[in-house]
């Protein structure tokens, strides 16, 4: 794959497009990528879940997140050594260099000079500000709001100078407009999406073909792969690599013997599992595995149509026992995740009580609950549930006689099939029926007006991966960012209005001081805990496998491989 399409693109792509100078040492003002030359550097990736957009402010996905990395990025970044580094700024803003104001309610930020998009167009403040009145836009589905409808204005005296004024602190500021691996602030083009609203369905939000990254992506064939070529106005100056192709294939099963063929170069998605088969076929593959702040977690589905105290209005009621603390904790303790770890993970990870996992944020002070099936069913029969005729538990709900059987939705990944199985196996011990449902990612993610599950509440159980990070804030559990029909935007999938946390979580937002904030969350920390909201399933690590050929550049556990792909290159 990595070299059967190269004289066909070649020719289409000398077709249509400028030939853009090479050099390094900065922009050129060419109009178009610069294309694949004959014998040209070309590598090639695996992914197995296909993106359903580029443009971050419409998805979630992290497939889609790695592909903005390498197309569409932000004011700054997050570098291997978890430091915040300028990208399209000259600067990080800060109180000394003038750019944070004394009461840190206005953050100066001040753009390179010369900046252009991938198509000649100058990228100037302009798109900065348009980039927020784009999410802004009550008549754009984007995935979230949060922060940016913190912003009271926005003023550019000048192509390279941003003035954003907040009308309350937001100490969380850094991860707008800025690109990483876990957040979606890429600036988008002005000049491409001006005068445009619902831009949710324009193609531009699938396919970015203007980029201010390192690449551009130039094709894309649903199902099959994406093709990507160099910026040649990228503001580090030309990539190393003539070309990045992305394969779409079923899952890692398919990408482990397309690396071991050499088909692909690289697969991003490996799971803890895959380790010691990775580490059997060194060193004709190479294996990289970089500790994370991500987890895998199961959650239930909270969602009430009447809200709670006139607050979080949810579409979709959830299930009814789970809104049972004692149901709730009673099926964490039912499921065996340390086994899944050592028998599943080949115990590479860790079971941890907490959703900032591996970060300074961690309260530390927390136990882990380990697997109890006699205490489990002690809370069923307690909570009114009793084992039926056919094994599985019976009781009262709110004056209706329930059985505690649940559908469980998750992704087609080979490992989250093999660890619901184990999950099922596990409550049918105590009397629950678990029945997990494995929905391809981009339906599974979709958007609220695609009619996502996890969005439009219309799961009983879900799980997937994700992390709270760069700023440890999240708005996850906010009864505001419930999505419903009204305000269909919000990121609270859980559906969970807990006035309590929801107030608690954002007393994060009233300082800037480190310790203040360490102290809230560690009451978060506690309390989501103590609610058994979530189950934490093991703590994610980023597992690469890749052909020794291809050489990426330093990692980090907030950067992944994507952050500096201009170093991606090839040694033959």
């Amino acid at each position: 794959m990595k070299q059967k399409l190269s004289v066909l693109l070649s020719l289409l792509v000398l077709a249509s497009m400028v030939l853009a100078a090479c050099g390094g040492g900065g922009a050129s003002s060419a109009s178009g990528p610069i294309p694949f030359p004959e014998g040209g550097k070309s590598v090639t990736g695996a992914y197995d879940q296909e993106p359903d957009a580029v443009v971050p402010y419409f998805t979630q996905m992290s497939f889609e997140i790695w592909v903005t990395q390498l197309t569409l990025v932000g004011l700054g970044e997050w570098d291997d050594k978890g430091n915040f580094v300028p990208e399209l700024a000259v600067e990080v803003p800060t109180a000394e260099n003038g750019g944070v104001s004394e009461d840190g309610l206005t953050i100066t930020w001040k753009l390179r000079e010369g900046l252009l998009w991938s198509d000649g167009t100058p990228l100037t403040s302009a798109d900065v500000k348009f980039t927020w009145e784009m999410v802004m836009d009550p008549g754009n589905a984007v995935t979230s709001r949060t922060g940016y409808d913190k912003i009271e204005s926005i003023e550019t005296p000048d192509d390279t100078t941003v003035v954003i004024k907040f009308s309350a602190l937001y100490p969380p500021w850094p991860t707008l407009f800025t690109q990483g691996p876990n957040n979606g602030g890429g600036i988008v083009p002005k000049h491409m999406l001006e005068g445009k609203t619902a831009v949710e369905s324009d193609p531009f939000i699938r396919m970015p073909t203007v980029a201010s990254g390192p690449f551009v992506i130039t094709e894309w064939i649903p199902g099959d792969y994406m093709t990507l070529l160099p910026n040649p106005n990228y503001y580090k100056g030309r990539a190393k690599l003539d070309r990045v192709q992305i394969r779409f294939v079923a899952d890692s099963a398919a990408a482990l013997a397309a690396l071991q063929t050499g088909d692909i170069d690289w697969y991003p998605n490996f799971s803890e599992g895959d380790i010691e088969t990775l580490k059997g076929l060194e060193p004709n593959v190479k294996l990289t595995v970089i500790p994370g702040v991500d987890f895998e977690h199961y959650f239930f589905n909270l969602g009430r149509v009447d809200g709670v105290d006139g607050r979080g209005k949810a579409d979709n009621e959830g299930f009814c026992p789970f809104k049972d603390v004692r149901v709730r904790k009673a099926i964490t303790l039912g499921i065996n995740r340390q086994a899944v770890v050592d028998s599943l993970l080949s115990g590479y990870t860790t079971v941890p009580v907490s959703q900032w996992p591996n970060s300074s944020w961690t309260n530390d002070n927390l136990v882990v609950d380990g697997y109890d099936p006699d205490a489990a069913a002690a809370l069923l029969d307690e909570a009114g549930y009793t084992v039926g005729d056919d094994g599985i538990r019976v009781g009262d709900c709110n004056g209706e006689q329930v059985r505690l059987s649940f559908n469980f939705e998750t992704t087609t990944a080979p490992i989250r099939i093999s660890i619901a199985t184990a999950a099922q196996a596990d409550l049918a011990k105590i009397g629950v029926e678990f029945t997990p449902i494995h929905t391809p990612a981009g339906t599974f993610f979709g958007q609220y007006v695609d009619g996502g599950p996890l969005t439009t509440g219309k799961y009983d159980m879900g799980g997937y991966t994700t992390g709270f990070y760069p700023d440890p804030y999240t708005d996850n559990y906010s009864c505001e960012n419930i999505p419903n029909a009204a305000s269909p935007t919000g990121n609270n999938w859980y559906h969970n209005c807990d006035p309590f946390l929801s107030d608690l979580m954002d007393t994060m937002l009233d300082t800037v001081d480190p310790a203040e904030r360490k102290a809230i969350l560690d009451e978060a920390q506690a309390y989501i805990a103590e609610q058994y909201y979530v189950i934490m399933m093991y703590a994610r690590g980023n597992v690469y496998g890749s052909t020794p050929r291809f050489q990426f550049g330093p990692v980090g556990p907030e950067s992944d491989i994507n952050w500096n792909s201009e170093l991606w290159d090839v040694t033959e």
